[in-house]
């Protein structure tokens, strides 16, 4: 698969996530080093829908917390990182391991989390079976 249509089926699925499911503001697939591989909403000036971060924050936090999160289970012997939840005031970002990547989700407070966990699991594996075309 191109990298144009791999940047394209991406952007698809995590459009299909936040069309499906509410509360989520924003959603972006995250490499290891934490750059950005897709976002959405993808808005010119980066800014997501209401005034929320930047994918570029998005994935440069995403993946120094599940950088973190992965040493810390690994020297307590807990096995492989499941998710990641980080509970604010106003939200809570969501990281969810896809094959290389991550899937990172930033939700509402008022957001069904068990109808959010749920769908991301099903985007993470879409994003992860994306990936894995040649």
């Amino acid at each position: 698969m191109a990298r144009s249509e791999r940047g394209d089926a991406l952007e698809a699925a995590l459009r299909r996530l936040g069309m499906i499911v509410d509360g989520v503001t924003a959603s972006v697939v995250v490499s290891e080093d934490g750059l950005a591989l897709a976002a959405y909403p993808d808005s010119e000036d980066g800014s997501g829908r209401d005034g929320a971060v930047n994918p570029a924050q998005v994935a440069a936090v995403s993946a120094t917390l599940a950088a973190l999160a992965e040493r810390s289970l690994d020297r307590l012997a807990q096995g492989e990182l499941g998710r990641l939840l980080l509970e604010g005031e106003a939200g809570t970002l969501l990281s969810c391991p896809a094959g290389d990547v991550i899937l990172a989700l930033l939700v509402e407070k008022e957001a069904s989390m068990g109808h959010v966990l749920f769908a991301a699991q099903k985007a993470a594996a879409e994003i992860e079976a994306i990936l894995a075309r040649r």
